[in-house]
């Protein structure tokens, strides 16, 4: 009966239902909308950064991701890729060479990172494969040839089947210098790693750098992303004793994660602050519907109703106007992010955060993005309707009858 009571009363003020419904809705569909846009811009950077280069678990040498040296190396990747391979969530790895080297291409010469790869491992890894936007990909068999990220290319002026000559420094002291012929050019402009990047087979690299089969990174791609921090940690379990570090992607780039994160904590703000705005509209209309009810919660307490009555009589009409208000909010926010999520919204100059650039704003459907709104307007409307029912479950009914 209270609830079939509180329904009805929702629709005796009709002006003020309206606007309390509207400011719940949007309220609503703004926190959906936030989460929709911070899950969809992070899990699409996420994954394009751990999928085109990262992988979602590294293995190093132990401090090599602090002091990367040319020294310091995994000495048995073979036995490691075995380990890596036996668990389950894992679909792929790949073992990777890295040094800076001096490249040179006519008259033209600049600094440069030699990135030695497996051809037919780094392909099934990550997206090194379907990223050469010239050119072709490196064969499978160890030849004198190299791929350049595009800022490197443009840098040297080189195009396809230029040479290129690369001078460094060798495991044994030597110095390292060699011709190759560029066969391909990787990404575009909007990447800062493809500035540097030298990409040749991993055998010539190790040959290059005097390495024998040492390599320095082992790079790891789960089927589920989310597991990565878990499975950093079995890795660990596994290879405890060994002269290797195992971190997840959030310890690989944590200047990106630590961004991140911090942008997460900025939309929580947001969110806070949406939500006190619209605890604001629902205490004023609470409050007011008190105030002008005053006689009648007067006439009820006098005809034998009790405190509680009335105090669940106000909760209930403010839970319904909560309920309208999440469905229509949940409506919108998911029309919202379905059309950012298909369309996104161009930058007009793309944006560098983190250490990565993008170019687009997207959204993302999720039950995250409705459940968490849907929680934060129900119980901020909720508990900002506590005070006023409780005084109104305190009225004085001979006082009340009184009040015109």
């Amino acid at each position: 009966m209270v609830l079939k009571i509180a329904f009805r009363n929702c629709f005796r003020q009709r002006r003020r239902s309206v606007l309390t419904l509207a400011a719940m809705a949007g309220g609503f569909a703004l926190c959906s909308l936030s989460i929709g846009i911070s899950d969809g811009t992070y899990l699409g950077l996420i994954e394009a950064f751990t999928r085109n280069r990262t992988g979602h678990v590294q293995i190093h040498g132990k401090g090599y991701l602090d002091k990367p040296t040319l020294y310091n190396t995994i000495d048995d990747p073979v036995r490691l890729g075995e380990t890596v391979e036996s668990l389950d969530v894992v679909e792929a790895w790949t073992p990777r060479v890295y040094s800076p080297v001096l490249a040179a291409v006519d008259n033209k010469t600049t600094g440069a990172r030699i990135v030695g790869v497996l051809p037919g491992r780094e392909a099934r890894t990550t997206r090194l494969k379907l990223n050469v936007s010239a050119g072709r990909f490196l064969t499978m068999r160890s030849e004198p040839e190299v791929m350049l990220g595009f800022g490197l290319a443009e840098s040297l002026g080189a195009t396809t089947d230029d040479e290129v000559i690369l001078i460094g420094q060798a495991a044994d002291g030597s110095i390292a210098n060699d011709v190759y012929r560029v066969v391909g050019i990787v990404g575009d402009g909007k990447d800062p790693y493809q500035r540097v990047a030298c990409y040749m087979h991993l055998k010539e690299a190790q040959s290059f750098l005097e390495l024998g089969h040492r390599v320095h990174e082992m790079a790891v791609v789960l089927e589920d992303p989310s597991a990565s921090v878990r499975t950093a940690s079995k890795l660990k379990s596994l290879l405890a004793g060994g002269p290797v570090a195992v971190s997840p992607w959030q310890v690989v780039e944590r200047a990106f994660y630590r961004a991140m994160q911090a942008d997460v904590q900025g939309m929580w703000i947001s969110l806070g602050i949406i939500n006190l705005i619209v605890a604001i509209g629902v205490l004023n209309t609470v409050l007011m519907a008190i105030m002008e009810r005053t006689r009648e919660f007067g006439v009820l307490r006098a005809l034998g109703t009790r405190p509680a009555a009335v105090f669940l009589l106000i909760l209930g009409e403010t839970a319904c106007l909560s309920v309208f208000g999440v469905l229509i909010g949940g409506g919108l926010g998911m029309i919202c992010n379905t059309i950012l999520a298909k369309h996104g919204i161009v930058y007009p100059t793309p944006v560098e955060y983190g250490g990565y650039v993008f170019d687009r704003l997207i959204s993302m459907v999720s039950f995250r993005s409705v459940w968490i709104p849907a929680v934060l307007t129900f119980g901020t409307a909720v508990l900002v309707s506590l005070i006023p029912a409780t005084r109104a479950a305190r009225v004085a009914p001979a006082r009340a009858m009184r009040t015109h």
